[in-house]
This record gives C-alpha cells, structure tokens and sequence, in this order.
C-alpha cells in the first residue's frame, strides 16, 4: 500500500525544521556570528478586547535566524524525498 504525502505531512515537517533549525541556531550563536543575527517579523504590541467578563490578549511574532532558514529547507527537502 503506497503512502500518500499530504499536507499534514508538510505542515509537521515544517513546524520540526522551524522548531530544530531555531533551536540549533540558538546554540550556535554563541560560537558562529553568521547565528546570531535574527529577524523579528510580527506585531510589536498586543491587541486585547475587554468585554468586562473576560479579556482576550492576541500577539503574533516570528523570529527567524540562518538556524530557522536551514531548518526550513531541509524540510522542504525531505518533504519532496519521503515515498
């Protein structure tokens, strides 16, 4: 039975590269200075609504650095190369 590659299989291996590639470009920063350079792409400030009963807070940020972009493309890579 051949396995089919859906858009599941992309959306967790993308969310694993992000993931790794951050976490292994936070750890080389400290020894490779092409590392330590990040992108913060997002909103600065939160948007919150106060309905008196509840309050609801929302912010989204991404912090992109070499680690993330590699991570990234290995993703993408392995997504096309799974059979």
């Amino acid at each position: 039975m051949k396995r089919s590659k859906g858009i599941g299989t992309l959306c967790f291996l993308l969310l694993v590269g992000l993931l790794f590639g951050g976490f292994v470009g936070d750890f080389l920063a400290k020894y490779v200075h092409a590392f330590s350079y990040q992108q913060m792409i997002g909103m600065n400030s939160p948007i919150s609504i106060d309905l008196n009963f509840i309050k609801v807070s929302f912010l989204l940020a991404f912090r992109f650095n070499l680690g993330t972009v590699i991570g990234l493309i290995i993703a993408i890579f392995s997504y096309y190369k799974v059979k």
